[in-house]
């Protein structure tokens, strides 16, 4: 029998691929091999690379700030710095009683008051944030504030608390979270912020998720004073903050 088939037109098509198609597919195949092989050494190179040392990574219109990677962890950590024209009262009242027109998420609630002595302040709560490519990220976060009454320096630690509430099948649950605001006053009526992330933003690759974290807690520090600006962060007592005498 003849090697070659006939087609409905009348031509022979080859039974076997020609010599130069089979060094193309052993060429992809192999290109395709090196490739995967190339990626999880980078993966696993990234991975346990890392000095656990903070390191400045943009210094620009005022905002600093740094990455951290720890050996180990394919995430990175983020710290920035800003001053701001404000008060720790307007700042608090920001990071207590944010709606969702400034936080940019599309739902927003307490869910749990606690009792707490002065100077302090915890409650459990929930936000929705639609992410462009990814399911809806839910948090569920245990927030607690504390105001040294020497200093009158704030800090507010922000932590996952994924196991609060049911899950909601709408969303990707955060469970990886521990971020901290450093509130530091000083003469002149401004407020020198800290904002240290340790999260993870849940459904995207490390690479975005990173490049995600620094750009946008860039941008965070940067639309800051915009929002301390408006009229309803621009207040000077709130609860049971207290101020920098003769600021």
């Amino acid at each position: 029998m003849d090697n070659n088939t006939q087609d409905t037109a009348g031509q022979s098509t080859p039974a076997v691929p020609p010599k130069r198609g089979r060094k193309l597919l052993k060429f992809l195949k192999y290109a395709t091999i090196s490739l995967v092989v190339v990626l999880l050494i980078s993966h696993f190179a990234w991975k346990m690379s890392g000095s656990n040392e903070w390191k400045l990574a943009k210094d620009e219109g005022g905002v600093k700030l740094w990455t951290l990677k720890t050996p180990g962890s394919p995430l990175v950590k983020v710290k920035s710095t800003v001053r701001l024209k404000t008060t720790l009262s307007g700042f608090v009242k920001l990071l207590e009683g944010m709606s969702c027109d400034d936080a940019g998420c599309y739902e927003e609630r307490i869910v749990e008051r606690l009792q707490t002595p002065p100077g302090a302040y915890a409650a459990f709560v929930r936000f929705k944030f639609d992410v462009p490519g990814v399911h809806t990220q839910e948090y569920v976060l245990f927030q607690q504030r504390f105001q040294d009454p020497v200093t009158k320096e704030v800090r507010v630690d922000l932590i996952a608390a994924p196991d609060k509430i049911p899950r909601d099948e709408c969303c990707v649950r955060i469970t990886h979270l521990h971020n901290t605001w450093h509130l530091t006053p000083q003469p002149g009526g401004f407020v020198d912020v800290v904002f240290t992330q340790d999260t993870d933003t849940g459904g995207l690759p490390y690479p975005l998720a990173n490049l995600g974290l620094i750009e946008g807690t860039a941008q965070i520090m940067k639309d800051m004073q915009a929002l301390m600006d408006k009229p309803r962060y621009r207040v000077d007592s709130f609860n049971d903050i207290q101020e920098l005498t003769g600021r």
